[in-house]
């Protein structure tokens, strides 16, 4: 029996588009009504599928507003650690970020932000997504330095990174609360704040730290 690579492309295709459907149901409830709106009945009746349908996809309803989140800061851990290892992490890290707001889930992110100023528990899951981010990032940055890096300065420069990152997508949406965030201008604006921020916090963030040698020699 051989095996039709066509309709192989087609069902993958067709899981994938399943699975960007609900991703948007779960932020436009949200975005509308804050997250205690979010169920899996609502999430399924958004997406025209069956609740069946969706937990086929994600086990839990939370799961259909992170997943796509969590799979952009994967690729985009993995794309600082592909980095020239002979780059700065400066350039790295703001290459890799600004990068991000190319993808469609920046959106997402937009309108959760949005939601967040009226939803206390859309606030508190930002929150909770951030801090996941943050662990991302602090993983990336010890795959980058090796065995050598500094766990303090890691450790700082994750939790900076991730706070840039979300402080920089508030003041977008709280400076242009009637812009689309398909906008150009609006991510343009964006990255250049968060290449302004990265400029600030790098004039504290000497990487001569970024090793326990480095540590060693001044001692």
């Amino acid at each position: 029996m051989s095996l039709d690579l066509s309709t192989c492309g087609l069902r993958a295709a067709k899981k994938q588009r399943t699975r960007e459907s609900l991703s948007l149901a779960a932020v436009t409830i949200v975005a509308t009504d804050g997250i205690d709106a979010l169920t899996a009945e609502r999430i399924a009746a958004e997406a025209g599928v069956s609740r069946r349908t969706l937990f086929n996809y994600f086990p839990r309803v939370e799961d259909v507003l992170t997943a796509s989140m969590e799979e952009v800061t994967r690729t985009t851990v993995a794309a600082f650690v592909a980095r020239p290892a002979d780059e700065p992490l400066r350039r790295s890290i703001v290459e890799v970020l600004t990068g991000l707001l190319d993808d469609p889930v920046f959106v997402q992110a937009f309108a959760l932000e949005r939601a967040a100023d009226t939803s206390p528990a859309t606030r508190r899951f930002l929150r909770e997504f951030g801090d996941s981010q943050i662990d991302a990032f602090e993983t990336g940055l010890r795959d980058r330095l090796g065995a050598d890096a500094d766990q303090v300065y890691v450790a700082a420069l994750a939790a900076c990174t991730g706070a840039i990152l979300t402080r920089m997508t508030r003041l977008v949406v709280a400076q242009t609360p009637a812009a689309e965030p398909t906008d150009g201008a609006v991510a343009q604006r964006h990255r250049t704040w968060i290449r302004q921020s990265f400029d600030l916090l790098f004039t504290g963030f000497d990487e001569a730290g970024a090793t326990r040698h480095s540590h060693l020699e001044e001692n």
